[in-house]
């Protein structure tokens, strides 16, 4: 088998990445990778089978009235879904391979539905499975004799990690996807820490969310330079080479070796980890569409504490009781949560006296936990 061409995938990637950033654009990148593996036609999917929620639905050179029609009368019955359920992650499986010729011969699915659109192989995808969520793809040859080729298997093979990152890139930055080069504006109106770095690691932009998690020195903290770092050495190693990763991309290596996931798990002793997504900082005008260099930095916190406002309004908080029962969410003592937010601890207990009454609440913990159940 001759080695691949790699020059045949480098466009098919810069399509994936640029859907990460302009949603109506993974229309173009299900044509390039259809375009690069012979497939007549081709479906993403990217659905929670346990809530059942399509979050997205893309058809290459599918009749829109007749996928209806699939999903209407055949989805529920279409032999290729538990195959594709229960395939390894990031493995094209053929239908022709996993499926005893019996079932496609005799399957209303096959027999009413795919035969007579001329389906002659069907190859399928999990990809960026996160819980009951997943990515599927499938490429399909239609009206041809012949089956995929062992080099478009390969290609396909080569592909495929880098469809996955895309998948999971695109789920956590969908609602900036417009602003990934981001100015002040675009950083500010985001609810979730959000930083900007340049691509020697320092801060360029900071929405105050970002500002605070900096302060609180749980996660990270900066040298002299403005250059970001992590609290733990592991965490910092898992982040350096996901911010190295990151950067080759805004670069335009698109052929870089990936050894990071764009989304970081770090760990902390009194709670739930943080989850740290890491993604490429570029310009979406013109081509190259790698303009300038960057990276973008977003922390989710299953603990971050409902705003001030909210407390204020739902409890009659004052402004200063409120930002004290929201640093006893991040944990410790009375006196910790004191110290972080700049006040003794007799006029923290005074406060959360008061805190207490007005919640309903008589112990610490008991504060913490109707504080967590409220949204953010």
């Amino acid at each position: 088998m001759n080695a691949p061409d790699m020059f045949q995938i480098d466009p098919v990637i810069s399509a994936l990445y640029e859907a990460t950033l302009e949603p109506e654009r993974w229309r173009d990148a299900l044509q390039a990778m259809a375009r690069l593996s012979g497939a007549q036609a081709a479906v993403f999917v990217d659905m929670d089978y346990a809530l059942s929620v399509l979050w997205r639905h893309v058809l290459h050179n599918v009749d829109e009235e007749a996928h209806l029609t699939y999903l209407q009368r055949y989805a529920q019955i279409d032999p290729r879904l538990p195959v594709m359920m229960k395939a390894p992650e990031l493995r094209w499986v053929s239908d022709l391979e996993a499926l005893p010729d019996a079932i496609r011969l005799e399957s209303p699915v096959y027999r009413d539905y795919l035969r007579p659109a001329g389906l002659r192989e069907c190859l399928m995808a999990k990809t960026a499975v996160e819980g009951a969520r997943h990515g599927n793809l499938v490429l399909l040859r239609m009206g041809v004799e012949d089956v995929f080729s062992a080099e478009q298997r390969q290609l396909l093979d080569l592909l495929l990690p880098h469809v996955d990152r895309a998948i999971r890139i695109s789920r956590r930055l969908a609602a900036f996807a417009r602003a990934l080069a981001f100015g002040g504006r675009g950083v500010e109106e985001y609810a979730d820490p959000v930083a900007t770095l340049t691509e020697r690691g320092d801060i360029s932009e900071a929405n105050p969310a970002f500002e605070a998690l900096l302060k609180c020195q749980s996660l990270f903290r900066t040298d002299g330079n403005k250059r970001l770092v992590c609290i733990s050495s592991d965490a910092q190693r898992r982040f350096h080479q996901a911010f190295s990763d990151a950067l080759e991309l805004s670069k335009g290596n698109t052929r870089h070796g990936w050894r990071s996931m764009p989304v970081l798990t770090v760990e902390r002793a009194d709670g739930p980890p943080f989850l740290v997504t890491v993604a490429p900082l570029m310009q979406l005008q013109g081509h190259p569409w790698f303009e300038r260099t960057g990276v973008l930095v977003k922390v989710s916190d299953p603990l971050r504490p409902p705003s001030g406002s909210v407390l204020q309004e739902g409890f009659g908080l004052t402004p200063a009781e409120a930002r004290l029962a929201c640093a006893l969410l991040a944990g410790g003592t009375l006196k910790d949560a004191a110290t972080r937010i700049g006040i003794s601890p007799n006029t923290a207990k005074t406060q959360l006296q008061v805190v207490f009454q007005k919640t309903r609440t008589g112990r610490q913990q008991e504060l913490v936990s109707l504080l967590r159940s409220i949204p953010h």
